[in-house]
This record gives structure tokens, sequence and C-alpha cells, in this order.
């Protein structure tokens, strides 16, 4: 299968041809885990109600002598009663006691050993800390997925940055368009090979080796079972292959036009605004969707019919799935 970026730096040089043609005629311009508070069952016993009430005893009158004995003997022997009585109360609780602070505390050491399999993830929040995150998932496509489909890649010409003879912006849109339509139908890579030298970055063992320096907005977002990672990227004028955007993105170099356009004496490009947006699972750390959005400008000089200067701006975005 065709490198993507080869094919699309050909579209490019067909574009400057069709330019230059038209200055020629006159027609050329982005768990909280939570925590149980499980009551605590307090055994409380009422010793009151467990010790039984010391019963009154009437006596009968007799002498007061043996009465006032009798009584006090009485009296001691219900005070020792009460006291037995009490005491076999508190022994029956601190046994209650103890029997249910056993298996409370045998269940606190069980729950303290068996601690969670997997702690719990923490979600990266620093631009350093997302960058990375999303440096090691993405990276994970070219040795890890089975196959990528590109699902469809938009192509939008910016006519805000379409710089022609005054008169001609019509035309000059409509014809540069005819060259860089959409791609709607779903492609499939298969394999490492296929994958490696397809997918972003094109002919590159890696997916991205993107410095924080190069990103202005970086954020990831807790969607549950996912994270949603969104990346927007500094302005930068010609990139390459593994530097800067060019290390994260499917950059166009100018050597790849030169190549196949020798009329083409000055070529740069400016890349701005670029974004992309991530899924990634976080169970695996795997990413399961991907889009970049990369508006770029080319600035070109033409040697034909005369020199002629030419700006044109583009806008492509990709969308693709992955699966392992």
């Amino acid at each position: 299968m065709k490198n993507k970026s080869r094919y699309l730096a050909a579209r490019i040089v067909s574009i400057c041809l069709v330019a230059v043609l038209l200055f020629a005629t006159g027609c050329g311009k982005k768990e909280e885990a939570q925590q149980t508070t499980q009551p605590e069952e307090t055994a409380t016993a009422d010793v009151a109600a467990t010790a039984p009430e010391a019963q009154q005893t009437t006596l009968p009158a007799e002498d007061s002598s043996a009465t006032t004995q009798q009584s006090e003997t009485t009296t001691q022997e219900q005070e020792q009663e009460t006291n037995r009585t009490q005491t076999q109360a508190q022994t029956q609780v601190q046994s209650q006691t103890q029997a249910q602070s056993q298996p409370q505390t045998q269940t606190q050491a069980q729950s303290q050993t068996q601690a969670p399999s997997q702690p719990q993830i923490k979600a990266p929040s620093t631009t350093q800390e997302i960058v990375a995150y999303f440096n090691e998932s993405a990276n994970k496509i070219k040795t890890q997925a089975v196959s990528v489909t590109k699902n469809f890649e938009k192509r939008h010409v910016n006519k805000d940055r379409l710089v022609v003879p005054a008169g001609l912006e019509s035309t000059a849109d409509s014809m540069i368009s005819s060259f860089m339509k959409d791609d709607n139908d779903p492609i499939v890579y298969t394999g490492k090979d296929e994958i490696k030298e397809n997918f972003i970055v094109p002919g590159q063992s890696y997916v991205s080796k993107l410095d924080p320096a190069y990103v202005t907005t970086a954020a990831c977002t807790d969607n549950g079972n996912t994270y949603k990672i969104y990346l927007k990227l500094k302005s930068q004028t010609s990139p390459t292959a593994g530097a800067g955007i060019g290390a994260v993105c499917d950059v166009i170099e100018a050597n790849e036009v030169a190549d196949k356009a020798p009329f083409v004496e000055k070529f740069t490009t400016e890349y701005y605004n670029c974004e992309i947006t991530a899924t990634v699972d976080k169970a695996t750390g795997r990413v399961t969707s991907i889009v970049y959005s990369t508006p770029l400008t080319l600035n070109i000089t033409v040697n034909m019919f005369g020199t002629h200067d030419l700006v044109i701006g583009f806008t492509f975005v990709k969308d693709y799935t992955v699966k392992y």
C-alpha cells in the first residue's frame, strides 16, 4: 500500500502546477473513589436489665431486737446476692463484647492483608504528565495493534489563506478543491509493517515522540473506563519528521515536493492550531481511537511562465480506530 504522506506530496505538486497555469493564463489565488462508612456496631448490654431487681421481703412483726438482727442479716444477704448478680452480668457483658470484637478484629486484619490487586490510577494532570502518558499509550499502536482503520480524511481549503490574483479566488478554490477531495471510504491497515508504513508518523517505528515544549494546551478527561486526551500544538514553520510537530503529526516536507517538481524554487509550510484527540482505555493504556486536525499554509515560489508566489491554506482531519 502506498505511503499516504508521499501521495499527499504528489497532490501538492499537482496543485502547484494548476496554480501556475492559472497565473499563466490570467486565471491563477480537545472514580472517585467512594468511601463507604459502615456504622460500627456497638454491643451495649443493659446491666440493670440483666441483673434481677432486689426483692423486697416483708417480715411479720416480732421482737424488736430479733427483728433488727434478722433485718440486718437479710440486708447483708441481699447485698451479697446483688453483688454476685452484678458480677455475673459484668462477666457476661465482657464475654459478649470480646466475642463481638474478635470477628471485627479478624475482619479488619483480613481487610488490611487483602489489598487491592491494582491500585487506583491517578489521571495525568500537568502538561508533562499528559504528554508522557499520551506518548506511551500512542506508541503501543505500532507495537501491539492488530489493525488500524482510517475511517475518513477530510480536506478543506482555507479561503482566508488563499492568495491568488484578485477576481480569481473562486476559480482557484474550485480547481484546487477538485484535487483535494475527501476520502470517505475506510482504509484498513493490518500487520506491523503496513501499520508502521502508513499510520502516523508514516515510516517510523513510533507514533509520538512529542516534546511538551511544543504543546500549548493539554487536557485529560476521566470518562470512567477511558481517558480522553486533548492536545493543541504550537505553530511551527517547515517541521520535519521526527522533530517538533513532525514528531507526532504527518507533515509535508520541502524535499518531498522538490523531488517531484523541479519548477518549485521555494517551498515552506506553516502548521498552526494542530489538534490531537485520543481515547485511551484505562485498563490497558492503549489508544482505541484518535483524530488529528492539522491546518497548514503552503508558501510556494514556482518558476514556470515566469516566477510566481503562491499561498494556499488547507486543513486535514484524519479519524482512526485501533484494534488489538
